[in-house]
C-alpha cells in the first residue's frame, strides 16, 4: 500500500471510488489477515476481503472524508477477523490487540478512534525509523514480536524494550 491518504481523495463525481479503493487496500488487508490468523484458507480470507469493502461501502455516508481510509479498513478488517474466528471457533489469543478492535458497525463510534489513531500517527513522525516499524509491525501488522524481531535483526527483549518505550512516549505526549 502507498501512502495512506484521506477518504476525500477516493471520491469520484460524489461517489466513493471503490474500484480505486479495492486496487489499493486489497493487499493491505489481506496482510492484516494474515497476521491475525494465518490458519485460514485462501477462501475465508478473501471473503473476508470483500466483507471489508462491502461494509465500507454500506457504510459511506457515516464516513468522515478528512480521515484517512486505512484506519478504517483496519478497524472494519480485525472485527470481521474476530467474528470470524469466534464463528469458527478458533482459540486465538488477541489480548494484545482488544483495545483496538472496533464494532464495524458503528462507524460513527469508529471516528473516535480514528482520530485518536491519526495522533498516535502523527506522533510516530518524530521517531526513529525503527521504532516507528516496530511498532507499526506490531499493533497494525500484527506481527509477533519474533518475527519482528528476526526482521529487524534485534532481540526479541530489544522489540519489547521498545514497544514498552514507544508506548510510554506516547502516553506522555498525549497528556
Amino acid at each position: 500500500m502507498s501512502k495512506d491518504k484521506e477518504i476525500k481523495q477516493y471520491i469520484k463525481n460524489n461517489e466513493l471510488d471503490l474500484e480505486k479503493i479495492i486496487n489499493e487496500y486489497s493487499s493491505y488487508i489481506a496482510t492484516i489477515i494474515n497476521n491475525m490468523a494465518s490458519a485460514l484458507s485462501n477462501e475465508d480470507k478473501e471473503e473476508i476481503i470483500s466483507e471489508v469493502f462491502f461494509i465500507l461501502w454500506k457504510n459511506k455516508h457515516k464516513l468522515d472524508i478528512n480521515k484517512n481510509l486505512s484506519s478504517y479498513i483496519a478497524g472494519i478488517t480485525r472485527n470481521l477477523v474476530k467474528e470470524y474466528l469466534r464463528k469458527i471457533k478458533i482459540d486465538v489469543d488477541i489480548s494484545d490487540y482488544e483495545n483496538s478492535l472496533y464494532n464495524y458497525d458503528k462507524i460513527d463510534l469508529l471516528d473516535d478512534n480514528v482520530e485518536e489513531i491519526s495522533k498516535i500517527e502523527e506522533k510516530l513522525k518524530n521517531m526513529k525509523k525503527i521504532d516507528k516499524t516496530i511498532f507499526l509491525d506490531f499493533y497494525y501488522s500484527f506481527k509477533s514480536i519474533k518475527d519482528i524481531a528476526k526482521e529487524q535483526k534485534i532481540s526479541e527483549f530489544s522489540v519489547k524494550q521498545r514497544l514498552y518505550r514507544i508506548r510510554n512516549k506516547i502516553r506522555k505526549e498525549g497528556k
